[in-house]
């Protein structure tokens, strides 16, 4: 397999997440979670349209939040057939919530969607290998007024390893065997315990608990980390690349920004204005 072919099964993974994990208070803390980014209590006679639906437990949530029409769509045909599932599970008609198998840049898939008054894409525009023509393309799905909520990996600087040192750990987690793979894992889940335990706070807690909070975004603990060390093609941008990309290129308005300083996301939400005025 080429490097430009080389992929991380993150539809696989959200299968198995969906089979295995879901629960009420995951859904729970996804709804405020996406309340949180959004900064609204409900999006009634709004349309979400979730770019990279992944498990499909955001589009839940903007339907349970009250969204009129809901559209996911998703590169990975597992990823497709694991929000179908849940979909199904939580036995929601297909008119109120659409998915659907694409990419965000095939021109003539995403030509046909209808623009949307939420366009959400939290951690997955870097994964597409054109994170600059995603986002273009991710803003052109945007009604006038609406908003646009994306996650981006951090350029953190070289004192934490760098951006290249996380390429380097994702590619060799792909090029690898499930042994090898396991390794990078639990070797991931030791430093992360480690850092917990110098703030003191019980990391088997931390762990057993992770997804009961809006902080963790309904997420399960493995799920995380096999997608944080296996995600790739994998990009990065600072915060501030992001924010002079979309604002003086588009004109859209920062609305919500968190920033971190780890191999962690930048958080977006913009507006952009209801008339070219």
């Amino acid at each position: 397999m080429g490097e430009s072919e080389l992929r991380f099964a993150f539809g696989k993974n959200w299968q198995n997440f969906v089979d295995t994990c879901m629960q009420d208070q995951r859904i729970k803390s996804t709804v405020n979670s996406l309340r949180y980014l959004l900064n609204t209590q409900d999006l009634e006679k709004k349309t979400f349209l979730n770019i990279g639906c992944g498990s499909g437990l955001f589009s839940l949530a903007a339907y349970l939040l009250g969204a009129e029409k809901v559209i996911s769509f998703d590169y990975d045909p597992d990823s497709v057939q694991a929000s179908i599932r849940l979909r199904e599970r939580m036995d929601i008609p297909p008119e109120k919530w659409e998915v659907l198998h694409g990419s965000i840049l095939d021109n003539n898939f995403f030509a046909r969607l209808d623009q949307a008054d939420i366009v959400y894409s939290w951690g997955v525009l870097y994964h597409t290998g054109a994170v600059w023509q995603a986002l273009d393309n991710a803003i052109s799905c945007l009604k006038p007024g609406g908003l646009l909520a994306i996650s981006i990996y951090n350029n953190v600087e070289k004192r934490l390893g760098g951006y290249a040192f996380l390429w380097r750990v994702k590619r060799t987690y792909n090029q690898s065997s499930q042994f090898i793979q396991h390794f990078i894992e639990h070797t991931y889940v030791v430093y992360f315990c480690l850092g917990v335990a110098i703030t003191l706070r019980n990391r088997f807690k931390i762990i057993k608990g992770y997804g009961s909070d809006a902080s963790t975004r309904g997420m399960d603990f493995w799920h995380n980390v096999r997608d944080w060390v296996g995600g790739f093609p994998y990009e990065y941008a600072t915060a501030g690349e992001v924010f002079n990309d979309i604002h003086d290129k588009h004109r859209l308005g920062l609305m919500f920004l968190e920033t971190h300083d780890g191999h962690v996301c930048n958080q977006f939400t913009f507006h952009k204005p209801a008339s070219s005025d």
